[in-house]
């Protein structure tokens, strides 16, 4: 099981086997301890153990090779004891090596690709990371605390634990929460936190703000200011899902869905702000994405001036 937990990890696996491990992880919580003491070991292993290892095995060669060297009795005696003694202080250096190693791993690491990623923590806490995120969980999680750090966008469903609140870093804003469900999206010139169900907390310098469902934090990264609004439905269902769900949806409407969504603006051209759209697209795409797969699906054509964006026929 460890080679497909690791392959897993690495996200090299076909979708049902990707699948199968995820049903796995899911069942017990102790097999998602377990998962991640898999991959822990294999970070540890793969990156400094074989290092190690294959220093001991040349030390010893040479080692031998000196043992076996012609030369007096009495010569052969002295070199045997004083490399025994070398030999013996390089293994018992390479195990105090070995022990540090152990005891202190590399914070444990997700990553997306260029497709979304779910993670399931130790705490049996649910991350989709978007593509591109990465997540990094810090030593001692879920025994001291319930810390990470976080780059790029990911949807969190938090479990609930009073005793240690799950603490996120991410670009110059901590949030923090007891057992909630939230998305935290980081831009150039906005950072948003996106309450689904709970109570979040975000920390910025001497700012604090709390937001609960269909409330949202949002951090202007121009000022560093912390400001916070309300949350539609609708953007509460597009980022939950991951999708924008159009059917026969007028442009304009769609339009102010991703104006909130993406904290930009949007000018239409009149003869087309009316047009009727039925399509799919994903709410974790970058504006500009957005907006030239909207441009292509009306058969339109747009541009970009800072935060504002024109879409004319």
């Amino acid at each position: 099981m460890e080679h497909k937990l690791i392959a897993y990890y690495e996200q090299t696996l076909d979708a049902s086997e990707r699948k199968e491990v995820e049903r796995w992880l899911q069942e017990e919580p102790a097999h998602r301890k377990i998962y991640e003491q898999t991959v822990r070991t294999w970070q540890v292993s793969g990156s400094h153990m074989d290092y190690t290892y294959y220093n001991k095995e040349r030390a010893w060669e040479k080692i031998q090779a000196q043992i076996a060297q012609k030369g007096s009795a009495g010569t052969r005696s002295v070199r045997m004891r004083w490399w025994r003694a070398g030999a013996a202080a390089a293994a018992v250096a390479g195990l105090v090596l070995l022990f540090l190693l152990i005891s202190r791993p590399e914070p444990l690491q997700f990553a997306a690709t260029a497709e979304i990623r779910k993670v399931y923590l130790e705490d049996s806490s649910g991350i989709v990371l978007y593509p591109h995120a990465v997540l990094k969980v810090e030593h001692g999680f879920n025994q001291k605390n319930r810390i990470v750090r976080l780059e790029g966008d990911a949807l969190f469903d938090i479990a609930r634990n009073p005793d240690k609140p799950f603490i996120i870093h991410s670009r110059d804003m901590d949030v923090q929460v007891l057992g909630t469900s939230f998305t935290i999206q980081q831009r150039a010139d906005f950072n948003t936190v996106f309450v689904h169900s709970g109570k979040v907390m975000a920390t910025s310098g001497d700012q604090h703000i709390t937001a609960v469902a269909r409330q949202k934090i949002v951090k202007d990264n121009r000022t560093g200011q912390l400001h916070l609004g309300t949350m539609g439905p609708a953007i509460d269902e597009v980022l939950q899902t991951q999708t924008i769900r159009c059917k026969d949806t007028r442009l304009d409407d769609l339009a102010r869905i991703l104006e909130e969504l993406y904290h930009i603006e949007i000018q239409l051209d009149p003869a087309i702000a009316g047009k009727r759209i039925t399509s799919t697209y994903f709410s974790y795409e970058q504006p500009e994405q957005a907006i030239e797969n909207v441009a292509l699906t009306i058969n339109a054509t747009w541009q970009k001036k800072g935060n504002h964006y024109l879409i004319t026929k």
